[in-house]
């Protein structure tokens, strides 16, 4: 009920009637109070407690300058004159202690009784005054632009304009925009600031003021002002000093091309040769030591595998030469009996086939480690072979386990694998699974860090696989670390580029990747990251390796965005 819109042009009273009825002054979410001619409060209404938190017994009595703001006491005087009605706005003290603006109306009667009704505006007043500082604060950026900025409408005026403005051109109060800026008396025949108007379009050029010879980078975006008529924002940038050191820069250039473009093309040339040599020296390190390994681990496996067949048949035979003594010699000598007892022969017969099946299970797994760690390293297939994505993914992730398990100093990380129906992919294996185990590695860094700095989350690293197209797969790493910055997400596949401390990354880990897929696998890879988004690698290669350039380039531009 808005009591304030209830009394606009009523009389003195009407409005005296109105307090007069119970229900009427008792259901008002305004505030009413009646005051007394000593300032105090003779009557307040329920409305009180709800907005204010104050009961009448805490008002009752009370003066009514002891709950106003100190700064409004003096502007807030109760006046005396009777018949009299006015308005006001003031802050009120909340039972919590802080302070709300209340809208009052206010009204006097013969007797000198005030009649008062308040309005709960707090909100409007925190709105106001949020807008008004965000006003101020923009008005303080736009006059710490190093730029000039104005307002211009389509009548050739001046609207609003910057410090810098002021600065360069001086007051433009009372002058039009030719005369302000270029001291022209007539508008200038081509005017690209006027473009806006007719295209509704931004514009950029370069104006060189004819009064100093400095060249401005000058910006106009379309705008449109509080009553909807067109305006032109220009900015303009003073790129005099780099206009001047891009003619040096040019001059220079020249001179330094030719012998920059030769150092550049043997460093470029060196740094691939050098990620070459490592790479190379790299694969074939870790491929002979996890194929040495596999071996030396295969032979004992498949002797205890095979011995645990056999031992399995000889211990059932005595097992069942045992069964057939208790059977014929139901009753054994007391020192047969006695060390059956103490041995207990029941368990022992029961429990040696579950060990031995155990033992059986254990070199079985043995034996899926050793083939794993064969595929991983695929010595025996330099050349393209057609394999299972999968199989690579699974046994990179098993190179790994150790690191993926919970530690003193970290959590465990979680594997969330996303595989899609994927058919057989020509590859090289070997450096395709290289790729795989220096993403996987990264994100597994990214995450070990994460729980070094103690935030709160648990790792994550998601394996999703697809497929693209008839012709193409993807395969897609994430984690859920802290992302990478703008700059350091450019740089992630530049050789020799890392963000690790010195000794614990070369930096070719990325670009040998990024050269793999791209040259070796004719796909792409690509990283999309942010700041406290993680990061994602995003693997593209062709089902089968295309072998003329022309059908590569055709089957390259078919790829579809992901």
């Amino acid at each position: 009920m808005d009591i304030l819109s209830y009394f606009e042009g009523r009389t003195l009273d009407d409005k005296i009637i109105v307090f007069k009825k119970e229900n009427f002054f008792n259901l008002s979410t305004d505030l009413f109070c009646i005051i007394a001619t000593d300032g105090c409060y003779h009557q307040v209404n329920p409305a009180w407690e709800k907005v204010l938190g104050w009961k009448p017994e805490n008002l009752i009595g009370h003066p009514w300058l002891k709950f106003l703001h100190p700064e409004d006491i003096a502007i807030n005087q109760l006046p005396r004159e009777p018949k009299l009605s006015w308005r006001w706005d003031n802050r009120y003290l909340h039972k919590d202690g802080s302070y709300r603006w209340l809208s009052w109306s206010l009204s006097t009667d013969e007797q000198g009784l005030i009649y008062a009704i308040g309005k709960d505006i707090n909100q409007q007043v925190q709105q106001i005054e949020a807008l008004e500082t965000e006003r101020q604060s923009l008005y303080n950026l736009l006059n710490q632009l190093p730029a000039f900025l104005y307002l211009q409408p389509n009548n050739y005026g001046i609207g609003f304009y910057n410090q810098r403005f002021q600065e360069v051109f001086g007051d433009p109060t009372g002058k039009r925009c030719y005369e302000a800026i270029a001291g022209l008396k007539q508008p200038c025949p081509v005017c690209p600031t006027f473009r806006v108007f007719d295209s509704n379009a931004p514009q950029l050029w370069e104006w060189v003021d004819s009064k100093t010879g400095n060249v401005y980078q000058i910006y106009d975006y379309p705008f449109k002002n509080m009553k909807g008529e067109p305006m032109v924002v220009e900015m303009g940038l003073d790129i005099t000093a780099v206009k001047k050191a891009e003619e040096a820069l040019r001059q220079r250039e020249k001179e330094l091309t030719q012998k920059n473009q030769q150092l550049a093309e043997a460093l470029t040339q060196l740094k691939n040769t050098q990620a070459q040599l490592i790479q190379t020296e790299k694969m074939s390190s870790l491929g002979q030591l996890v194929a040495g390994v596999a071996h030396e681990i295969n032979n004992p496996v498949n002797f205890i595998n095979g011995n645990i067949i056999h031992a399995k048949e000889y211990i059932q035979q005595l097992l069942e030469l045992l069964q057939l003594y208790q059977k014929e010699y139901p009753d054994p000598t007391p020192v047969i009996r006695s060390v059956i007892g103490a041995n207990e022969l029941e368990f022992i017969t029961e429990d040696l086939k579950k060990l031995l099946d155990s033992m059986k299970m254990g070199s079985e797994r043995i034996t899926d480690i050793v083939i794993s760690l064969r595929n991983f390293s695929r010595l025996d297939e330099a050349e393209i072979k057609t394999v299972d994505i999968h199989s690579g993914i699974e046994s990179t992730l098993l190179i790994l386990q150790n690191r993926l398990k919970i530690k003193s100093n970290h959590p465990s990380i979680e594997i969330i694998k996303e595989y899609g129906q994927l058919p057989l992919v020509e590859c090289y294996a070997g450096q395709l699974n290289q790729v795989l185990m220096n993403i996987l590695t990264n994100a597994i860094d990214a995450l070990e860090n994460l729980s070094f700095i103690n935030q709160p989350g648990n790792p994550q690293i998601f394996i999703r696989t697809f497929v693209l197209n008839c012709n193409w797969i993807a395969i897609e790493i994430a984690d859920n670390g802290r992302g990478m910055l703008p700059e350091v997400q450019k740089r992630v596949f530049d050789p020799f580029f890392t963000t690790k401390p010195v000794g614990k990354g070369t930096g070719l880990g990325m670009s040998i990747s990024y050269q793999i897929i791209t040259e070796k696998h004719q796909g792409r890879l690509s990283c999309i990251s942010s700041p406290g988004a993680g990061a994602k690698f995003i693997i593209e290669i062709p089902i089968q390796q295309i072998k003329s350039v022309e059908a590569k380039m055709l089957e390259y531009r078919n790829i579809p965005t992901t």
